[in-house]
């Protein structure tokens, strides 16, 4: 086991209630199904949203907002997400409130989002971030994401977490630290829409190249580490989570602001 599956392992733990209230900050996530050939017009059209997004930043009511699309095309799954970052639910609501008076105010624009999308595929998630750390992404970039996706074992949260922050976390803030990657989260559903238990590492790259300095960061923490505190990790990534519950995606901002 890689120490990159660990530190996905490690994430899903939040999942569990011991940390239910725990979190950095909320990001509202709303998910459609684009038939290809069609992301470029349905994301242009949703460009019109920054306009109330950006007075919400202004007023610090929103920290960041972006419009993600995924580079890996899997048959059924959702492909685009709208995601806006706030501080709080107090926060989640006004920017609700701000979205509904936009979309009630702009009638066409709704209906020529709705007819570039399949909306009985719609999904919308609140998800709440654990752990993170980022630095300034410049104002013109398209930072690519890349996704680990885990399920954790019902009662295994805690040795999840306890695992990320010994042996991952100080990886990645080196990464963030040397100007190596922009940015890393922990997440977890604030609101469960779905089976309880998934978590996502989340890891922020100016570019896919970056990706290989991060698995060779991961490769030599591991190599430092004695053969039989190896061992007794590979064993307790089977103990932890769920394996075949793990899935990997990548998606690049085509839409990108923060504070």
């Amino acid at each position: 086991m890689t120490a990159r599956l660990l530190a996905a392992t490690t994430l899903l733990f939040a999942a569990t209630t011991v940390f239910a209230q725990e979190y950095k900050y909320l990001t509202s996530v709303a998910t459609f199904k684009v038939a290809p050939g069609k992301d470029g017009p349905f994301v242009e059209k949703g460009r019109a949203f920054a306009a109330p997004l950006d007075k919400l930043m202004e007023s610090g009511v929103v920290l960041a907002y972006g419009i993600d699309v995924d580079m890996l095309h899997v048959p059924g799954d959702n492909n685009v997400a709208f995601w806006v970052e706030v501080p709080n639910f107090d926060a989640l609501q006004k920017e609700e409130n701000a979205i509904q008076e936009f979309i009630k105010a702009n009638p066409a624009l709704i209906q020529e989002l709705a007819s570039l999308t399949d909306m009985s595929a719609h999904h919308d998630l609140v998800i709440r971030t654990r752990e993170e750390n980022h630095r300034s992404i410049p104002a013109d970039a398209h930072p690519i994401w890349d996704f680990d996706v885990q399920r954790i074992k019902p009662g295994r949260g805690q040795d999840f977490m306890g695992l990320f922050r010994k042996y991952d976390q100080p990886v990645l803030d080196k990464l963030v630290a040397d100007g190596v990657i922009y940015a890393y989260e922990v997440d977890s559903e604030a609101v469960h829409t779905m089976a309880p238990g998934l978590v996502w590492t989340i890891v922020g790259m100016p570019d896919l190249g970056t990706k290989d300095k991060v698995n060779a960061a991961f490769d030599e923490a591991e190599k430092k580490l004695p053969e039989a505190e190896r061992n007794m990790l590979e064993k307790l990534y089977y103990e932890i989570v769920v394996p075949e519950a793990h899935r990997d995606n990548l998606a690049v901002s085509v839409v990108y602001k923060a504070k």
